[in-house]
């Protein structure tokens, strides 16, 4: 992948990838989309966080969702955010400094909270799941660090949902496939969420979801629509799943390039959110 073309499809790396700053600014730009704030605040009524509650926040990227909820904690509140990635997390500790609440973040891994059974009042993960291995495992995870009683919400991404709509029917099709298989990531995870926190003993889930629509990209502005990967990305995605010829993955970007500049691109994408309640105390 060009550095012009922005980045890859994947965050399970960012530290080792040639553009972090493009990923920051990624995040930064999915952070400001309607779809995302819509799910976050649907995900801030349903955890009613109190004043001197414990939230952790895992795969907290750059902590804009965990310090918008600090207001809810207050002075006596706590929020820990967790993260893979020491680039995102020197970004959220230096805009954590206003913050209503004590925040501290961490380096760790999602699916082996380096936390106590119970410290938690709260745990909320977003559009993370889809990059581990074990998705079941961290929801797990997340349930045994949260108090009996307590809430854990979950927002992530089916890719699986992903429509590209540029006039050509062939171009439409190979996408529409290849994003309905997953390899080596629960790139569809989306879907399955109500059924993770229930699988994790999780009752009262709620859930709901939201679509982001890109209906305009200048590519000679921009190697990628607004807070996406690149078109390249995603051919060289199709061409390593055996779906796109290699010798067609040039022509395969550039019919995506000029039906942008013809004003007819179009793409769409579903997320989901839910939240449930994790298991009371058992009774003595």
């Amino acid at each position: 992948m060009r550095a012009d073309d922005g980045h890859g499809l994947g965050y399970q790396d960012v530290d080792d990838e040639p553009n972090v700053a493009f990923h920051v600014a990624t995040m930064e730009a999915t952070a400001r989309w309607d779809s995302i704030n819509g799910l976050r605040s649907w995900e801030r009524e349903h955890l009613r966080l109190r004043a001197g509650e414990r939230l952790i926040d895992v795969g907290c990227g750059l902590g804009e969702a965990a310090l918008a909820l600090a207001d809810d904690l207050g002075a006596t509140g706590e929020i820990v955010g967790v993260d893979a990635s020491a680039a995102m997390l020197a970004v959220a500790r230096e805009r954590s400094g206003a913050a209503a609440c004590p925040m501290r973040f961490t380096i760790g891994d999602a699916l082996a909270l380096d936390e106590p059974d119970g410290a938690f009042d709260a745990a909320r993960c977003e559009r993370t799941l889809q990059w581990l291995t074990d998705p079941a495992r961290a929801v797990g995870e997340l349930t045994r660090v949260v108090r009996p009683g307590g809430r854990v919400a979950l927002i992530d991404t089916d890719w699986s949902t992903l429509e590209l709509d540029i006039g050509d029917d062939q171009v439409t099709a190979a996408v529409r496939e290849a994003m309905r298989s997953e390899r080596a990531r629960a790139s569809n995870v989306g879907r399955s969420l109500g059924a993770l926190l229930r699988g994790a003993g999780c009752t009262d889930v709620a859930e709901t979801t939201a679509t982001h629509v890109w209906t305009h990209w200048d590519p000679d502005e921009s190697p990628a629509p607004d807070g996406c990967f690149s078109m390249r990305s995603l051919a060289d995605d199709l061409v390593d799943r055996g779906q796109l010829p290699a010798d067609e993955l040039d022509r395969f970007v550039a019919t995506i390039r000029d039906a942008a500049h013809r004003d007819r691109f179009t793409m769409a994408l579903t997320m989901f959110a839910v939240v449930g309640s994790t298991p009371p105390s058992p009774a003595i």
